[in-house]
């Protein structure tokens, strides 16, 4: 189990909507959650939990970082519900609480974009394993897209002193003579063709992202949905069995990482992802996994927050928009170098390194 403490860095800043028709459950986990987010809502049924999240973006003009809901409620279940949040904010993180027997509708849920699972009777361990993985992937999303505003400020800044340096260039043309004006002239002329030349490559650069990510949307962007799909459930099944962990089921992750990385492969656009994930199949499968029982459970949580970014990456290719589909390359290489050293590494290394392992 991860350390609160660790944990609480990332929860202690995060609204949460928690729905739950048992109100003795509510309650009782409504004051574990208290010690943990920054503020906790709660809902009776998924009708009630719908009506709470669009009052609270109305409110704030912002969505809940976390929602958490069992399935089986009246007026409307925990799966309806999703769905309708998911239809207003596709980014949202939602966590399901379930019971065993209805482990069954584990697909249906991956299938609608949620985000993690915790099986009823909620224990401790698994509720933090969970809470730790989804929220440290929303400070890493919150940490993107506030790196992405400020480049946004940065732009129009840089604009602004562009407009004043244009400015100044104006008056100083008054003041010089006719051979500054002509020699300027004559540099302006070379800088502008140097720009056209400029802006024709990127031009060119532009117009081959987007043909090839039309390409991957029409052809195999359903296709890497699905190995990722197989690749959750795998992660999620050696979780639920982490102290029988079998060879079939190692090899069959790794034989749907290398599928992944031979998907990406047929498109430049993601030349430096492709030869990562293939890096990362081929490292899994020349070296054992650790002895330490701790340490492969490390390894498969930090897989499973892994899947949840890849999702997430999903999502900005199903928009078209070139210019999100490299905007969490650095992450994932990043995650993939982190993996494949916690893997590799000796039982002894594991140890003195693991709490700067897990310190983003």
């Amino acid at each position: 189990m991860h350390n609160i403490k660790t944990m609480i860095q990332y929860t202690k800043v995060l609204n949460i909507l928690y729905v739950e028709d048992d109100s003795i459950l509510l309650e009782s986990t409504k004051k574990v959650f208290d010690n943990y987010f920054k503020s906790v809502d709660t809902a009776h049924d998924g009708q009630e939990g719908l009506r709470l999240y669009e009052d609270y973006h109305k409110k704030n003009g912002s969505y809940y970082d976390l929602v958490i809901t069992d399935i089986n409620m009246p007026k409307m279940n925990g799966m309806e519900m999703s769905e309708e949040i998911l239809i207003q904010n596709d980014m949202q993180a939602i966590i399901i609480t379930t019971a065993h027997n209805e482990i069954q509708k584990l697909q249906e849920a991956i299938d609608i974009g949620i985000s993690g699972f915790v099986t009823k009777p909620i224990k401790h361990e698994k509720l933090n394993n969970a809470l730790y993985r989804i929220s440290r992937a929303i400070s890493d999303r919150i940490f993107v897209e506030s790196h992405i505003t400020k480049i946004e400020e940065l732009n129009i800044k840089l604009e602004e002193q562009n407009r004043e340096l244009s400015k100044s260039l104006r008056m100083l043309d008054t003041v010089i003579n006719k051979k500054q004006i002509i020699e300027s002239k004559n540099k302006s002329k070379e800088k502008t063709k140097v720009e056209q030349e400029q802006a024709k490559l990127e031009a060119q650069e532009k117009e081959q992202k987007t043909e090839q990510l039309k390409l991957l949307i029409e052809d195999d962007l359903y296709e890497l949905k699905e190995i990722l799909s197989e690749i959750d459930v795998v992660i999620i099944k050696i979780i639920n069995n982490i102290y029988e962990t079998d060879i079939d089921s190692l090899d069959e992750l790794i034989s749907l990482f290398s599928k992944y990385a031979s998907v990406l492969s047929f498109y430049t656009i993601f030349d430096e992802l492709s030869v990562a994930m293939t890096g990362f199949s081929i490292t899994l499968k020349e070296n054992p996994l650790p002895d330490n029982i701790e340490n492969i459970k490390n390894i498969f949580m930090l897989l499973e927050t892994f899947t949840y970014v890849l999702d997430k990456w999903h999502i900005d290719l199903s928009s078209g928009d070139e210019n999100k589909i490299n905007s969490l390359d650095a992450s994932i290489i990043n995650d993939i170098r982190t993996i494949t050293n916690m893997w590799t590494q000796k039982e002894e290394e594991v140890d003195e390194n693991l709490d700067d392992i897990f310190d983003f």
